[in-house]
């Protein structure tokens, strides 16, 4: 088994990761990522949520991310940002800095929440997103004409629906504008009923797509009696070429343009994860793609991870790799990044080997969309103050971030991004320390 030395292990390859990576490299360490996949950037909409919806019987829509925060804390004092709130600003920057550095601008809104149009014909709630989004913005007050596009055969979207959902949901949020929608007839793939996200990103890259993307919508808006003040298109425009395909649809229509926010969508979350790689890369970070931690232990004042790196089916077992540092930091996701996962009735962290309990009913609703959110959830984790892993046997060399944490439940507060963005700042913050 070949081996590896390194200040700062990082385990995992989602948001988390990437920014304890930053942080621990900011310190001036040597830093090793170890992950077999993209993690939770790569399934995302792209866009970073800090704190949109303050969870309860009768949950609040959150304005402004700060002061929603310290009302999630009065109510629950060990809630995770209870920790790692300070961090916040730091965390954010760092990912919105590596975003940027790998050519994915994205934009914030001084401290406020906005509403996004996404695919399913709602708004969504964000603190940052990407340039390619946010002239789609919801503009409580203002009247404007919004033509929604489709692209013939790509069944993800359906444009006419969207509007007319966007037109009845954004009453809700103060919007008066007037939603109308059409469906185009792309031909360069030929004579094709159903088309991917992946397939028409990857069309609209190349200069025959975008021209012919070009062509139809402007034909469009010069036979249409009435201007629009904003387009918007399914997330779509190019996995490479995205600004650009941008600002000249910009150009021809002569108005704004956006793309409404992907859900889990391969082509925004590829965008958004290669690029913070990208950036990662140019910083010098050692990244084991493709690779995976099968065990970690402390010994002789180090950490020690055995890893397998390479492609591993029943012809190739991989190679082994032992990979020592002075500290590691655990970004492993929660359930869905399989940091935390089920064995029969019973949950467990799995590299920790740590047997949380077993899930009880009263654990449980059936209401997929519960006020106060799935009890269960919130397991995970338990850290110290400078969110080093409390079990002794570590000590205190071992940080944990992200969902892994215990304490807190994303989907209902609307807060994954940021929390991972924060307590990931300050876990790599202290294992670069050790």
């Amino acid at each position: 088994m070949s081996g590896i030395k390194s200040d700062v292990l990082v385990i995992g390859g989602g948001t988390a990761a990437c920014v304890a990576a930053a942080s621990a490299m900011e310190a001036g360490k040597k830093v090793t990522m170890v992950f077999p996949n993209g993690g939770s950037s790569e399934i995302s909409g792209g866009a970073i949520d800090i704190l949109g919806v303050i969870p309860g019987e009768k949950p609040e829509i959150c304005e402004d991310y700060q002061e929603g925060i310290e009302a999630v804390l009065k109510e629950a004092p060990d809630h995770v940002y209870g920790k790692c709130k300070d961090s916040l600003e730091s965390g954010v920057k760092t990912l919105v800095d590596l975003a940027e550095a790998g050519g994915y601008p994205m934009k914030g809104f001084d401290g406020k929440n906005v509403w996004v149009p996404n695919m399913l014909g709602t708004f969504a709630v964000n603190a940052y997103v990407p340039e390619a989004m946010a002239d789609g913005i919801v503009e409580p007050g203002k009247e404007a004409r919004i033509l929604v596009v489709g692209i013939k055969g790509n069944v993800t979207f359906n444009a006419k629906a969207a509007a007319m959902s966007y037109q009845k949901y954004q009453e809700k949020l103060g919007g008066k504008a007037t939603y109308f929608s059409t469906e185009i007839h792309l031909t360069g793939w030929g004579d094709r009923r159903k088309i991917s996200d992946g397939e028409l990103a990857d069309y609209l890259d190349t200069t025959e797509g975008k021209e012919e993307l070009l062509t139809l919508i402007k034909t469009f808006c010069m036979n249409n009696r009435y201007a629009f003040d904003t387009i918007l298109f399914p997330p779509v425009l190019g996995y490479l070429k995205t600004q650009s395909i941008v600002a000249e649809l910009k150009e021809v229509c002569g108005c704004k343009i956006a793309e409404v926010q992907a859900l889990g969508n391969s082509v925004v979350g590829y965008r958004f994860t290669r690029a913070i790689y990208r950036a990662l890369e140019v910083k010098g970070i050692q990244m084991l793609k493709g690779s995976k931690v099968a065990k970690i232990e402390a010994v002789d004042q180090k950490v020690k991870a055995d890893c397998v790196v390479g492609l591993t089916d029943q012809l190739h077992p991989g190679e082994g790799v032992e990979i020592e540092a002075a500290a590691a930091v655990l970004a492993t996701g929660g359930y869905i990044g399989g940091g935390i996962k089920a064995r029969k009735t019973e949950v467990w962290i799995e590299l920790l080997d740590q047997n949380l309990g077993t899930l009880t009913t009263d654990q449980l609703t059936r209401d997929a969309i519960a006020p106060k959110g799935q009890q269960f959830m919130q397991l995970g984790v338990e850290v110290n103050e400078d969110l080093s892993v409390k079990e002794e046997t570590w000590k205190g060399r071992l940080f944990a971030c992200g969902d892994v944490l215990a304490g807190h439940n994303f989907a209902n507060e609307r807060s994954g991004a940021g929390i991972a963005a924060a307590s990931a700042y300050l876990a790599g913050k202290h294992a670069a320390a050790v």
